[in-house]
């Protein structure tokens, strides 16, 4: 199980400003909405008023999260957020701007982007196919890149400081020692060096929007639904995992941060586990040394 706790105690008149107040009322797009790490992240921007546009190809799973919503609570005294479900393939570019575009005329803009729809498959390099390598990187990658670009294009326009989170992978900073998983790590490789493309282009152009990856290791969601294996029964029960709801809390860690804080990489894993994946040795009696 995971452990992650953050406190904030006796906060100095310096980090007033840390808090979600800042985006209340104003409205964040999720992709992958409809489950897994996109819906725990979008109760939590909800239960801290924050409107959610949840994306996802999967219509049925965005009006279940929509019907569960009547039991998300608040803080005393809070209003929560609007939900606003749209279905769409973010593989589309024309869908993609469409619904950025209904965001600026109906809501006046968006000020926070958390990308996190993503997809896992296995293929080989030495016999994959390239339908498979080019599904990783049209979701993985250039998915990523057009909501990336139209919310900058929506927050400028809108005059908007806002945010762009990446739902990146540890994935991204290590190889994965099973086979068949190098393109999955060559995408999130991708985002990683994106990421920081971002925000140098950004500051090119003295813009305010900050941009941050977040990394999970191992998280327990839908994602190998999709995937053309499942891992083996020994390696889930002995791998520790992260929740949905972990990384939707550093989702908003990140966004609580104050105007002059940016985080640009946070790297979570669940209590146990390391970022590099390692062999499994033999264990070494210590009360023998």
């Amino acid at each position: 199980m995971s452990n992650i706790t953050i406190k904030l105690q006796h906060r100095p008149p310096c980090l007033q400003y840390i808090k979600m107040d800042q985006w209340k009322g104003r409205n964040a797009i999720v992709t992958g909405a409809g489950s897994g790490i996109g819906a725990a992240t979008s109760v939590e921007l909800l239960r801290q008023g924050v409107n959610v546009v949840g994306l996802d190809i999967q219509s049925e799973k965005l009006e279940k999260l929509a019907n569960s919503l009547e039991d998300v609570s608040t803080q005393e005294g809070s209003r929560r957020g609007i939900f606003y479900p749209k279905t769409c393939d973010i593989t589309d570019e024309r869908a993609v701007q469409d619904v950025f575009g209904w965001v600026d005329a109906a809501l006046g803009g968006v000020s926070v982007l958390v990308n996190n729809a993503g997809i896992i498959l296995r293929s080989s390099l030495l016999d994959g196919t390239l339908k498979d390598w080019k599904c990783f990187i049209n979701i993985n990658v250039f998915a990523q890149c057009v909501c990336s670009r139209e919310a900058y294009r929506s927050m400028s326009t809108n005059n908007i400081n806002g945010h762009i989170v990446q739902i990146n992978s540890i994935g991204g900073h290590s190889i994965t020692p099973y086979y068949a998983h190098k393109m999955y790590n060559a995408s999130k490789r991708a985002i990683t060096v994106l990421c920081e493309g971002l925000r140098h282009e950004l500051s090119l152009v003295n813009s305010k929007i900050k941009v941050s990856s977040i990394s999970p290791g191992s998280v327990d969601t839908e994602i190998f639904n999709t995937a053309k294996f499942r891992p083996s029964s020994q390696v889930v029960s002995s791998r520790p995992a992260l929740k949905p709801e972990d990384v939707a809390a550093m989702v908003i860690a990140t966004l609580e941060t104050p105007p002059s804080v940016e985080i640009a990489e946070l790297t979570v894993i669940p209590t146990g586990s390391t970022i590099q994946s390692h062999g499994m040795p033999s264990p070494v009696n210590l009360s023998n040394k």
